[in-house]
């Protein structure tokens, strides 16, 4: 059987036009399948981006609630003082970190961070130790306490822990209190920076 130079030709030509449709339906196929990874892929960026703008903000968050600086002029972090006076009866048992000494305490404060205008580093004969200056109304009201507390012992709490302990020699009258503490002396400036700097805070917000 004969097939004619012209049919073939017209195969030859149709089979080359099916494979041309093909090969264009296919690179149609792959563009569109290109699309949603593209747009995947946009949205990812734009995912990471808001949460790099996220831990960045964060992160400038946390440096500002942890070191203050805005009302009180210069760095510290909140730290909280609060005095508490031994008790002859019923009370909680602090134990001083370094001497080991076990006092039983009065557990309501007798001064508590409220009450503090200043705190500074002082050089007395027995060494260096803080001085704590009360506000007008606390110093009257530890006045009473120390007459009525004679003969016991101050103990001082700093975000809890009992790191500080005197006796209540006399009255006290001047608004002043100094205590020894039991940690390093070169501890003592940064713990009174942070103390005072929290005392000249709160009494700005009481004063509003």
């Amino acid at each position: 059987m004969m097939i004619s130079v012209g049919r073939i030709i017209c195969w030859k030509t149709r089979a080359y036009s099916l494979r041309l449709r093909e090969t264009i339906r296919l690179e149609w196929m792959m563009e569109k399948s290109r699309e949603p990874m593209k747009r995947i892929s946009e949205r990812a960026c734009k995912g990471v981006g808001r949460w790099v703008l996220f831990l960045a903000l964060g992160g400038l968050s946390v440096l500002a609630t942890s070191c203050n600086t805005t009302s009180v002029g210069f760095d510290y972090d909140k730290t909280l003082a609060r005095f508490v006076v031994e008790s002859g009866q019923e009370g909680s048992v602090v134990t001083m970190p370094v001497s080991g000494v076990r006092i039983q305490v009065n557990p309501k404060a007798t001064l508590t961070e409220y009450d503090l205008v200043s705190v500074e580093v002082a050089e007395v004969e027995l060494g260096k130790c803080l001085q704590f200056t009360l506000t007008h109304t606390a110093s009257r009201i530890f006045y009473q306490a120390s007459v009525m507390n004679q003969g016991r012992r101050l103990v001082l709490m700093v975000d809890g822990d009992a790191i500080g302990l005197r006796r209540i020699d006399g009255p006290i009258s001047d608004g002043v209190i100094y205590i020894f503490l039991e940690i390093p002396d070169a501890e003592l400036p940064e713990l009174a920076k942070n103390l005072k700097g929290t005392s000249i805070e709160i009494q700005k917000q009481i004063r509003g």
